[in-house]
């Protein structure tokens, strides 16, 4: 069962990437406010990474060696979740913009939705092949919570494919929370 001390250890943790990867970012792009980060597909598999390893990293202390392999398996499906559809999604939007039919608006927003339900399940297939190639624990599913993890990869189409509303709703100051979230799901898994 997940304990208030997992809970705190993995939010600690998550917060702590996620402060670590905005701090870098800032940093490199010479910005002064957080919120201010342009977000490209390396910046988010960046940030995404910190703030699992860090949920993890944090929530493991403690922890007998069968629960701290239960948060790697975890934090490694996480970081597939949150990193795989990303990775697809660009792939398929300059896919799009080198063909003729789907190099708009809505054909980028078809092939980036496509490839983030491709990501989605290919992440979740790649995490329980790789982290356990003997098949000696139950598959990790992917779950509507999972899914909600990955409002960053759609964040990241809009951004990515240049979608008009994206640049005035400014969506992508949402991506720390999102990517502390994530880590903080990886943390607290036992």
């Amino acid at each position: 069962a997940i304990t208030q001390n997992d809970k705190i250890k993995a939010g600690i943790g998550a917060t702590t990437g996620t402060l670590f990867s905005t701090s870098y970012l800032m940093k490199k792009q010479k910005i002064k406010n957080p919120f201010n980060i342009k977000y490209g597909l390396s910046e988010m598999v960046f940030a995404s990474a910190l703030s699992i390893a860090g949920g993890v990293g944090i929530g493991m202390l403690g922890e007998d060696k069968k629960t701290q392999q239960n948060k790697l398996r975890e934090g490694f499906f996480q970081f597939l979740n949150a990193s795989l559809p990303a990775w697809i999604v660009a792939g398929a939007l300059k896919l799009s913009e080198t063909s003729k039919n789907f190099n708009n608006t809505s054909g980028k927003i078809i092939s980036s939705i496509s490839g983030l339900v491709v990501g989605m399940y290919g992440a979740a297939s790649l995490a329980n092949v790789i982290s356990d190639p003997k098949d000696k624990f139950p598959d990790r599913k992917l779950t509507l919570k999972d899914c909600f993890a990955n409002i960053d990869d759609a964040i990241g189409v809009l951004i990515l494919s240049k979608f008009p509303l994206a640049d005035k709703l400014q969506i992508e100051k949402l991506l720390p929370f999102v990517y502390t979230y994530c880590g903080y799901r990886a943390g607290k898994s036992n």
